[in-house]
């Protein structure tokens, strides 16, 4: 601890001494001084008056997940640190408004398929509670987010698989092309053209599938459930193989 009887020069040294190789790992993940310690001066006036405690910078992304959800770190004046936020506190800035967000297979704003649920919270910046499903996956929803939203999270690593959509929902919940629960048949054929196809069991709802053909849609697709009276009843986006309209856990 500094003493109380240290001279000027003397504390100045000691901040320097301190505050020197935070500003160089500070720089070393892209944090500009100003937003770190710019001198011994302002790393010292951070230390005794702490104007600035508390305040959070963003880190840079290490994986695919941390794309879309940079991890916090908050300034520690007591030793003119950075320091992780955890989960919980990243969690308490406001949360993403879903409502208006255009889906499409590889997302809906910033959420992307193929990220875990933890990366799924801090990107929405809301809980996503865990809850039944099938010996596969989970239809989970987000707190506070749109009704009839729903998420789906595979069962043997927690990854999000999949997007959905169901009925009575506002048209503002709708693909990036526009087609939402209500379209008609003509509209989801004249949308996606040559890569929409008709598949029907026999006694079972008409089914519209979108599979985009370039490499970069990985082949993932949205699938729209079909009312009788030639509207989508609902639809989901993401990996073929969990794209089903049905909830996880019905056959």
């Amino acid at each position: 601890m500094e003493p109380l009887t240290m001279t000027r020069s003397a504390r100045r040294k000691f901040m320097t001494l301190t505050c020197a190789p935070v500003l160089a790992a500070g720089l070393a993940v892209g944090v500009s001084p100003t937003a770190g310690a710019a001198s011994a001066d302002t790393c010292s006036v951070r230390a005794v008056d702490g104007p600035e405690i508390g305040r959070t910078v963003a880190a840079p992304a290490s994986d695919a997940d941390a794309l879309s959800s940079p991890a916090q770190r908050t300034l520690d004046g007591d030793a003119c640190r950075f320091t992780a936020r955890n989960r919980t506190e990243a969690a308490k800035r406001d949360p993403v408004d879903l409502s208006a967000q255009p889906i499409t297979v590889n997302g809906m704003g910033p959420l992307r398929i193929g990220m875990s649920r933890q990366a799924a919270e801090r990107a929405v910046g809301a809980r996503i509670p865990d809850g039944p499903g099938g010996p596969e996956c989970r239809d989970l929803a987000v707190e506070g987010g749109p009704q009839n939203l729903s998420l789906r999270f595979s069962n043997d690593d927690d990854r999000l698989v999949a997007i959905s959509v169901l009925s009575s929902t506002p048209a503002s919940l709708a693909t990036a092309s526009g087609v939402h629960v209500g379209s008609t048949r003509e509209d989801v054929l004249d949308t996606y053209d040559s890569e929409v196809t008709s598949r029907q069991d026999e006694g079972a709802s008409e089914e519209l599938v979108f599979a985009p053909r370039l490499a970069k849609f990985h082949g993932r697709i949205i699938r729209f459930l079909m009312n009788d009276d030639g509207t989508v009843a609902s639809f989901i986006a993401g990996e073929r193989d969990f794209a089903d309209p049905l909830p996880c856990g019905n056959d």
